[in-house]
């Protein structure tokens, strides 16, 4: 049975993004793998959980719906904290 992740933020436009990517990176998050469907990121982060022993703490799942220029489509975005063993990129 897959276990639901729940989405912490929901970011609109560039702006909004980059902002909460800086704030995440003060954290000590980076940012892993984004994904098309909200499933395919919660697969992910139940992988990493399993494959790096991870706890609830250690990664967050960020919706992120571009502008109205861009089709106001929703992305994927799953963050990981730093130092665990997983590459994550920072800005």
């Amino acid at each position: 049975m897959r276990q639901l992740v729940s989405v912490q933020e929901v970011t609109r436009g560039f702006s909004e993004d980059t902002t909460l990517r800086e704030q995440y990176q003060k954290e000590g998050f980076g940012l892993e793998t984004v994904f098309e469907k909200q499933e395919w990121a919660e697969g992910r982060i139940a992988e990493l959980k399993r494959d790096f022993c991870l706890c609830d703490g250690d990664s967050r799942l960020v919706q992120h719906i571009s502008t109205k220029e861009t089709g106001e489509r929703s992305s994927w975005e799953v963050y990981i904290k730093a130092g665990k063993g997983i590459k994550v990129l920072f800005l």
